[in-house]
């Protein structure tokens, strides 16, 4: 392996390491987790390289070792595998199936579908709760009418969920938006149940079908014990209709979205097959030797006509001379060839490999579906986050600092131990020495988190950093505990120097001019006064 690795001299870490570990209780056999191993590699598309298996017994979880040489045995090249984490994650899954192992948690999980067991994403994949119930789907499916689950699940639950996301929920303010849309949260056998207030539907639902957020222990936990609704008549502003036909049938929409998951799976395989098949147009470096060659072929025969034809000695050297200087001459000019092709290529976009956003995009352009569906994945997702970012900006009781203008996130070393962290999303997280999160840049806000307020530096830092952005008009927000200490950092003051110091002799403080220099970021610093430079008479 050692000696496939040497064979390419631009890999420093050959060896690719995974540990396959099974849970307490179950104990696979060595062939067993052998072929688990043989299944990870091709996971990755690492099956051709040379690797060593080892099966260690001796903790608690029986786990499986996994070295492999990154260097293909057969063409030399060395594999990354991108995304390597997700994909031993789904491998794992499939083997779970495959041997009837107990699941375990990661970015993939298994669910029932259509009565078969699919692997989806953990996060995207419907929980239990948001199933349709029987009695519902019953009703949906047979009678063509709308259920009481559908409707809650509506816009009264997105009514719901922005109440208790909001500043100072409370029980009233929680039963007077379920009245708006002619509902009632009541009381029912250990929990609580969502009831019909128009008496179209008789039979209720449970609270935490609707969400599980409204569970009776959730809500205890946030709004404090139960009160009852008060008894005051509420004009509903939309009521349930059980003759109104369903917006969607939810299996037809369940089926569909396990189709897209399929769908823009394999679209990431293909993509996987461009990569591994793409291959970088290069010169010939053979050709470029020849061409060199020829250059010196020509530059001996030169001279032996001129050693075989000229008898003078003198014209002899003078001629060797003009053959020497029209010889380099030419192989500057090959050279310069040489480069300018070499240019060309690197600026050739059909030489370049694209990144998976722009070969999706250029699918998406040939007409592919899965593609187009992709795209639109994307597109959704992004008006998403614009749309939180944009309520997180508007809003009051979020602690941190905002701005008058939209500015751009900022990425700067603020010293004293924080670092910073780019997310996918372009905001920048900054955290502590300790790695914990203190304060988030999302560009016209910047939020600052709970951890912050029990480590005054880092407060200190947000706020610095927030009056740079935004100027003297940055505006602070937040609860009263916040703004308190925000405010306390305005009345520290350093140590009023001693009564022996004479001040014409202290050295002038230097101005903290940027947060991003490290030795002045969250503090003042002092320079000692340089002497004037003395110009000195040069000896002859």
């Amino acid at each position: 392996m050692k000696v496939v690795a040497a064979r390419n001299a631009r890999v420093k870490d050959p060896v690719y390491h995974v540990v396959l570990s099974w849970p307490s209780g179950e104990s696979p056999t060595d062939d067993q987790a052998f072929a688990c191993g043989r299944h990870a590699l091709q996971a990755v598309g690492m099956q051709d390289h040379q690797y060593v298996f080892a099966v260690h017994r001796d903790t608690a979880h029986v786990h499986l070792h996994i070295a492999v040489n990154r260097v293909n045995p057969d063409t030399f090249a060395a594999v990354y595998p991108d995304r390597d984490y997700f994909k031993l994650d789904r491998a794992m899954r499939e083997l779970e199936l495959q041997h009837g192992w107990q699941h375990d948690k990661g970015p993939y999980a298994v669910f029932e579908r259509g009565g078969q067991q699919v692997i989806d994403w953990a996060s995207k994949a419907p929980d239990s709760k948001e199933k349709l119930p029987t009695r519902a789907a019953d009703m949906e499916r047979h009678a063509g009418a709308e259920s009481l689950f559908t409707y809650a699940r509506g816009e009264p639950k997105a009514a719901v969920l922005k109440l208790l996301g909001g500043p100072k929920p409370s029980w009233d303010t929680l039963h007077a938006t379920l009245a708006r849309f002619a509902l009632e949260l009541r009381p029912k056998g250990q929990g609580l149940a969502v009831y019909d207030l128009s008496g179209e539907s008789r039979a209720p639902i449970k609270a935490s079908d609707m969400h599980e957020s409204l569970s009776l222990p959730r809500l205890t936990k946030k709004l404090g014990a139960y009160k009852e609704p008060a008894k005051q008549l509420l004009l509903a502003e939309q009521r349930y209709d059980r003759f109104r036909e369903p917006v969607r049938d939810p299996a037809l929409r369940e089926q569909r979205r396990q189709e897209r998951a399929d769908a823009r799976r394999g679209l990431r395989e293909r993509y996987e097959q461009y990569r591994a098949s793409f291959a970088l147009r290069r010169l010939d470096e053979a050709t470029v030797k020849q061409r060199f060659e020829e250059l010196r072929a020509t530059a001996r025969r030169r001279r032996a006509e001129v050693r075989d034809t000229v008898r003078d000695p003198g014209m002899r050297r003078a001629m060797y001379s003009v053959i020497a200087f029209e010889t380099l001459r030419a192989r500057q000019r090959l050279l310069k060839t040489i480069k300018q092709e070499r240019d060309a290529l690197r600026r050739d976009p059909a030489n370049r490999r694209m990144s998976f956003r722009e070969w999706v995009t250029d699918q998406a352009a040939r007409g592919d579906a899965a593609a187009i569906s992709q795209l639109r994945g994307w597109a959704y997702a992004e008006q998403r986050e614009r749309r939180q970012l944009a309520a997180l900006t508007a809003a009051e009781h979020v602690d941190g600092f905002r701005g008058a203008e939209v500015v751009d996130p900022v990425a700067r070393e603020l010293g004293n131990g924080f670092s910073f962290v780019v997310k996918r999303n372009g905001s920048v997280s900054y955290r502590s020495s300790a790695g914990q999160e203190v304060f988030v840049d999302h560009g016209q806000r910047i939020e600052v988190l709970p951890a912050a307020l029990a480590h005054s530096q880092a407060l200190a830092a947000a706020h610095a950093l927030a009056v740079q952005k935004y100027g003297p008009g940055v505006e602070t927000t937040g609860q009263a505990g916040f703004r308190n200490a925000v405010a306390g950092l305005g009345t520290s003051r350093p140590a009023a120097p001693t009564p022996t110091a004479n001040p014409e002799t202290m050295p002038a403080p230097v101005p903290v001019a940027d947060i991003a220099t490290a030795d002045t970021a969250a503090r003042i610093g002092t320079v000692k006064p340089q002497p004037a430079p003395t110009r000195r008479r040069r000896q002859r």
